[in-house]
């Protein structure tokens, strides 16, 4: 079996194997980055489809899809204006894409009850079903890669993963029900 450096560089993006770490039992951020960096590209690669071909069906920006993550991950409603600042688009070019979501159902928006100029917008029970949706379909293409892992390979990501989940800014990107 041939490691995620030899297998990066066998595809001609990477000079080569790794050197091994330069003590025993310790490994460089560098070296594990670079293995990281082969999965996720592997991944993007094989396990994409099904979320290209649900944001095709969409027909959404990415955009417009990385603002509903962020009004979904947001516990109250926000203005037009810090949902411009966090997809960093302008605020006429965030109006448009609100004012495109909200036709849709996906957004809601209504003005502010203290300050009639400003607009407030949140997520739509239908926005979080495209997020839903979108998750989903990353999720089919996970299960299709660790489908393909031999059983001791599922076990050392398991048990690699457990360890990871410990963490809770890790813990706290499990999917709750998709």
């Amino acid at each position: 079996m041939t490691s995620a450096a030899e297998t990066t560089a066998h595809s001609g993006n990477h000079p080569g194997p790794q050197a091994p770490p330069a003590t025993a039992g310790t490994v460089a951020a560098a070296d594990l980055a670079d293995e990281l960096y082969a999965l996720v590209v592997h991944l993007h690669k094989d396990c994409n489809s099904d979320l290209f071909e649900a944001v095709d069906a969409l027909d959404l920006s990415l955009t417009q899809i990385k603002l509903l993550h962020h009004l979904d991950e947001e516990p109250r409603e926000i203005t037009l204006k810090e949902g411009a600042e966090r997809v960093h688009v302008s605020l006429p070019a965030a109006s448009r894409m609100v004012d495109d979501l909200v036709r849709r159902g996906f957004v809601e928006r209504h003005e502010d009850a203290e300050d009639r100029r400003m607009k407030r917008v949140r997520v739509t029970p239908a926005g979080r079903a495209v997020i839903r949706r979108l998750n989903a379909a990353r999720l089919n293409g996970l299960t299709k890669f660790t489908e393909s892992l031999t059983d001791a390979e599922r076990r050392a990501l398991a048990i690699a993963l457990s360890q990871l989940l410990e963490r809770p800014d890790v813990a706290a990107c499990r999917l709750e029900d998709v």
